[in-house]
């Protein structure tokens, strides 16, 4: 058995292994003692057919190769990076374990949302995760480094138009019109809110974008190339309202923090998240305080990425998530956690979007069919998909916040008041317009009675 701490497989190619800090140890409460991630972990799958894609080849700068997976569970772009596992050892366990050959520690870090070391291992192409590492502890996890993809169905560009009002093409965004935040803006437009959006970067320099900070991952995509699906997804949440250009966001108040965890695959909208960075985007999350994050990503389950969520959750984070554009009804993660608000999409008519997954990946409906937001270039485009009806329940959810109520309080009232209103079918319910919100909870808009 090796040492994980002092393990060296060549001079050139030592790396130094993360320990918990003194900020980590003390996040860590909620879990105590020694923490059995063994139980959590998966059968490892045989590899399946390399996409035809040559640009997937690149997987946020680590040069790995996605596979797919024959998994019913996966998703339509499901996969892994091939030769790569990720190892976590928790907070108190052993740390020691046994590489395999050819395997190396890639890179590594404490995580003070798993509690854990988390190592990223990477060995020769197509070896599966026990032969990379084939002797762990009983409290370690060793689990694939799955691929995730953004969830957007399609996004058509708009046809630029001279129109004179504050927010020249706010009339095209019924998303806002049904999601009734107008109105619930005379009491909160997401100010003081710090929202965390796990996604590719955004045009920050949009001209409708507010002020958007980036906090790139170690790892990661550096964030400097703007990707239309994390602007799409900003733009959404955080246009500025009121400047004669543009759109209006849905709480453009927000402080909002983007994490890149995505690389984007050619021109489309549909981008790589490999598991290894977007768990460093959830401490990333939390280390900058976010109140909500915004997950538009959709893909296997994997028991880190559950144990992640989870970890958020009992910490006060809410955690909204894209359900998937397969139409099926086969679970999609992170969306069906049940720590995780699983977002489908609906159209303007308020019947549900063909491509949208359902429950349980999908416990509420938002708009998500041709909504408008900015792309790069200080342009707009129309996008379908529920990457961007998670968006709406993320500014929604921003609103409620920024008027003084707790997450708990407003998970709970936003589903409440979802539970009232007609649906069609056995399609899950519709968000409820904010002001009736915000009445369950005692916060009345000017003019209703609380």
């Amino acid at each position: 058995m090796l040492a994980l701490a002092t393990w060296v497989p060549e001079p050139t190619e030592a790396v130094p292994l993360a320990e918990p800090d003194a900020p980590g140890e003390a996040s860590c409460e909620p879990f105590e003692g020694e923490q059995r991630f063994a139980q959590l972990a998966l059968a490892s799958e045989e590899p399946g057919v390399e996409p035809a894609d040559p640009e997937s080849a690149a997987i946020a700068g680590q040069g790995g190769r996605i596979v797919t997976l024959p998994s019913a569970g996966g998703g339509r772009d499901a996969g892994q990076v091939s030769g790569e596992a990720i190892l976590a050892l928790p907070k108190g366990g052993s740390r020691e374990f046994e590489l395999g050959a050819g395997a190396r520690v890639a890179e590594s870090y404490w995580s003070p949302v798993l509690c854990a070391t988390v190592a990223r291992v990477k060995g020769p192409e197509g070896a599966a995760p026990e032969e990379l590492v084939p002797k762990s502890p009983d409290t370690a996890a060793l689990v694939p480094n799955h691929v995730y993809s953004t969830a957007a169905g399609e996004v058509a560009p708009l046809a630029q138009a001279e129109l004179v009002r504050p927010d020249p093409y706010r009339p095209l965004q019924w998303g806002v019109e049904q999601s009734g935040v107008e109105r619930a803006r005379s009491l909160s437009n997401g100010a003081g809110v710090r929202v965390a959006i796990l996604d590719s970067a955004p045009q920050t320099d949009h001209r409708d974008l507010g002020e958007v900070r980036v906090v790139p991952v170690e790892g990661g995509p550096a964030g400097d190339r703007p990707a239309a699906h994390g602007t799409l997804v900003t733009g959404l949440v955080d246009a500025i309202e009121g400047n004669g250009f543009g759109i209006a966001g849905l709480a453009p108040g927000v402080e909002l923090v983007s994490v890149p965890v995505c690389t984007p695959v050619g021109d489309s909208a549909n981008d790589r998240c490999p598991l290894f960075t977007v768990l460093r985007g959830l401490d990333a999350a939390w280390n900058e305080e976010a109140s909500v994050v915004n997950l538009s990503i959709v893909g296997p389950d994997n028991p880190l990425l559950r144990r992640g969520t989870q970890r958020l959750d009992e910490l006060g984070v809410l955690i909204v998530a894209a359900a998937g554009n397969e139409g099926t009804r086969e679970p999609r993660y992170p969306a069906a956690y049940p720590a995780v608000i699983g977002v489908g999409a609906l159209d303007r008519d308020g019947r549900i979007y063909a491509r949208s997954n359902r429950a349980p990946s999908a416990e509420i409906l938002a708009p998500g069919v041709e909504v408008l937001s900015s792309v790069p270039g200080n342009a707009f485009s129309f996008g379908s998909g529920t990457s961007f009806a998670a968006a709406h329940v993320t500014g929604s959810l921003a609103i409620l916040l920024g008027a003084g109520v707790e997450p708990a309080a407003a998970r709970q009232a936003l589903f409440q008041q979802a539970a009232e209103r007609p649906t069609v079918g056995t399609q899950p319910p519709p968000l409820p317009r904010l002001c009736d919100v915000l009445s369950r909870l005692g916060r009345a808009c000017p003019g209703e009675r609380g």
